[in-house]
């Protein structure tokens, strides 16, 4: 029973539950989310017993200087933004609290257990997958046929369940019998949401893991395996009407309409090119924007389609600078631990990390709570501690 009850496993059950975020309450007055609340107790739990939070940080500080910077760009976007509620709600839900669970979340499982991380992940994903497809087989779907289930649209659904899929991929060798019943569930689910943009990004994320050393030996085969699925997907659309739009480059495509946006979004960042707008702020300024542009051919935009785009109007400029530096040093990181071979699953937060990339130049991959807790479970799961001083004399010692 004491196994049970331990801080790792109420860790991996709140990973498990990141959609809980849906479920919204109030605590005290302030408005919070059940996966915030359970959040909050991991932390608390993680402080009370290691009494190490400060130990834990260490070795970690080139990456929290750069995060620091991005916060204090939100914070900037927030104060002269003028929505401070929402601006505050954001930092809070979409930064503060993703980013402090996904650190204790590592430094309480170890690296050792990065795999246990990933596979929380998989399979949080796997129940909004099986609950997607019972909206699927009601015929609960969205006025153009795609799945969206809980998420209030399709893309959101695709956004979550992307990731799962390439941990599936790397880790299905060990649990065959597992990932042959539950991965076609996640694919289905994804399949169905028709977001091509998750699933070229899903491809190309895929394909980095054959050179990041992933999956497989044989570069050649692997790649040609993806390569074919890919055109049997891409055929399985011809002759459908988004499909047919995309290829004609119609004026009311989907991206026909996020070019529009893209344009709305640079002519807001070269207005407010410093400080960016602050959190929450694209809406109310995109339709302000309208004055300036042919009529809309969508009105209800939060988010700028674009991940770099979103941070730089909600951070401004030196929120990006941290963010894109950050990215930077993470990957260099990564690059030396995939040389030491450090394990599969630094390869898998890889290429997580180059989905989540991908699908941002052409949708927002983080500003939503869930996919921003992902994000920094990822960050942690590849992120290379640096060492301890005077690490290197005891390795050397060790050594001799």
């Amino acid at each position: 029973m004491e196994k049970i009850f331990k801080m790792e496993n109420f860790i991996y059950l709140t990973i498990v539950s990141m959609p809980a975020y849906l479920l919204k309450v109030s605590f005290f007055g302030v408005p919070t989310n059940i996966f915030e609340m359970m959040a909050a107790i991991a932390v608390v739990w993680f402080v009370i017993e290691r009494r190490a939070f400060k130990i834990a940080l260490r070795g970690y500080g080139k990456y929290f200087i750069l995060i620091v910077m991005l916060l204090g760009g939100l914070a900037l976007g927030t104060l002269f933004g003028g929505s401070y509620l929402i601006g505050l709600g954001i930092i809070k839900g979409w930064f503060v609290i993703p980013i402090i669970f996904a650190f204790v979340a590592l430094a309480a499982a170890g690296k050792e257990k990065g795999r246990a991380i990933l596979e929380a992940v998989y399979v949080s994903a796997l129940l909004v997958a099986g609950a997607a497809l019972v909206y699927f087989f009601l015929g609960k779907m969205t006025y153009d046929g795609r799945l969206e289930a809980f998420y209030g649209s399709p893309n959101y659904l695709a956004m979550f369940l992307a990731p799962a899929v390439i941990i599936g991929a790397v880790f299905s060798p060990g649990r065959k019998m597992f990932y042959a019943i539950s991965l076609p569930i996640i694919l289905g689910a994804l399949y169905l949401t028709f977001s091509y943009a998750a699933w070229l990004a899903v491809f190309m994320a895929v394909g980095s893991l054959i050179y990041l050393g992933g999956v497989g030996r044989n570069k050649w085969k692997n790649t040609l395996l993806i390569g074919l699925i890919a055109g049997v997907v891409i055929f399985s659309q011809i002759g459908t009407s988004k499909f047919e739009g995309l290829v004609r480059l119609e004026d009311r495509s989907s991206l026909a309409s996020r070019v529009m946006i893209w344009k709305s979004a640079g002519k807001i960042i070269a207005d407010n090119p410093f400080l960016g707008i602050g959190p929450g702020n694209f809406q109310d300024r995109y339709l302000e924007y309208q004055k300036y542009f042919p009529p809309y051919l969508e009105w209800a935009v939060p988010q700028p389609h674009n991940f770099f785009l979103a941070v730089w109007l909600q951070a401004g400029l030196v929120g990006l600078a941290g963010f894109l530096v950050l990215l930077g040093l993470w990957f260099k990181d990564l690059s030396d631990g995939l040389e030491k071979r450090m394990g599969r699953e630094v390869a898998v937060a890889g290429a997580i990390m180059v989905y989540m990339l991908a699908h941002g130049l052409l949708d927002t991959t983080y500003f939503k709570n869930d996919l921003a807790v992902l994000f920094w479970l990822i960050f942690f799961v590849g992120a290379k501690k640096s060492s301890e001083p005077g690490s290197e004399r005891k390795t050397e010692l060790s050594a001799k």
